[in-house]
């Protein structure tokens, strides 16, 4: 009798037409809640499954070893500093992630939008308007071809960001240490925050970005400048980010991201300062699907025609 494999997915929605790509050929079970698993419940499920389709569930050390069965851990999703590397490796287990072009683009896309609202103060007229108020005056916005704006991080999203901006006529400048990209200034972080008027962080998570932006360097933007987010929570200090809003560095700040994820309540601000999303710059119709038909490519690859995934992380 043929072993019917077992496959988790984590996230809680996933593309229809891929979901019966997998259900075809496996027993699946989705989240139905409207959050990740937490490590508990995720130590209590993972025994029994050949493979996960994660989101930004904890696999730590401790899930990854209660993974019996596991072969596969295919990250529904870019970043994956949520896995225990190292505990994979040393259970031979797969873990690979969905860098494909179609995210990139709904990510760069998102980002370029939330600095045209920030820029034009959208949301700071969407609120007086639906209030009652008829207050053109007090939202007068800035023109991108008249402003800085600075990368941080060049890689596969900060680099279309890029050349999106220039389209506009910004000047654009970036930091990474590890790009070397002659179509845009290439200049150190502390003078990329002296200099943008506007900051759009595309950071990875890792020991050498983690709370890389603090005090230091948000005391040296430009008085009314802008920052956006849609990597990382924590490569961001939020105490030093709240105490350089409050003493009027930073015109607005707009965030796709959080440490908690739904966010703890004293992680929303009611301030029209913030612009917060709930971590959704890469959801569109085309990159779901693209992001969802690699992870069932991947599982099918390790559990079926054993073989290694495509975007193999380790």
């Amino acid at each position: 009798m043929t072993e019917i494999y077992k496959v988790l997915i984590t996230a809680p929605w996933f593309t229809d037409s891929q979901l019966r790509r997998l259900t075809d050929k496996f027993d699946v079970r989705r989240n139905n809640l409207k959050r990740w698993f937490t490590e508990e419940e995720l130590m209590e499920l993972i025994p029994y499954y050949d493979a996960v389709i994660a989101g930004l569930d904890p696999f730590t050390e401790e899930v990854i070893n209660k993974g019996k069965k596991l072969k596969i851990i295919a990250r529904r999703g870019i970043g994956y500093d949520k896995i225990d590397l190292n505990a994979c490796r040393r259970r031979g287990i797969f873990v690979s992630n969905t860098p494909v072009i179609d995210e990139h683009y709904a990510v760069a896309e998102f980002t370029v939008g939330l600095i045209l609202m920030a820029t034009k103060n959208m949301q700071g007229a969407h609120s007086s308007l639906i209030s009652g108020s008829w207050e053109r005056e007090a939202f007068i916005g800035r023109n991108l071809r008249d402003l800085t704006v600075g990368i941080l991080g060049l890689g596969n999203i900060g680099i279309k960001v890029a050349k999106l901006i220039r389209s506009f006529g910004s000047q654009v400048i970036y930091y990474d240490p590890y790009v070397n990209c002659n179509e845009f200034q290439n200049v150190d972080i502390h003078t990329l925050f002296k200099t943008a008027d506007v900051v759009s962080v595309h950071l990875p998570l890792t020991k050498e970005t983690f709370r890389i932006v603090d005090y230091n360097l948000l005391r040296t933007m430009k008085v009314g400048s802008y920052l956006v987010n849609t990597s990382r929570s924590e490569t961001i200090v939020k105490e030093d980010l709240f105490k350089s809003v409050e003493g009027g560095k930073i015109k607005m700040v707009a965030l796709d991201v959080f440490d908690n994820e739904p966010p703890l309540s004293d992680e929303i601000h009611k301030d029209a300062r913030f612009f917060e999303t709930p971590h959704i710059a890469a959801f569109t119709k085309e990159s779901f699907n693209k992001i969802d038909e690699t992870c069932v490519d991947n599982v099918i690859n390790v559990l079926i025609e054993k073989k290694k995934p495509d975007y193999l992380v380790t």
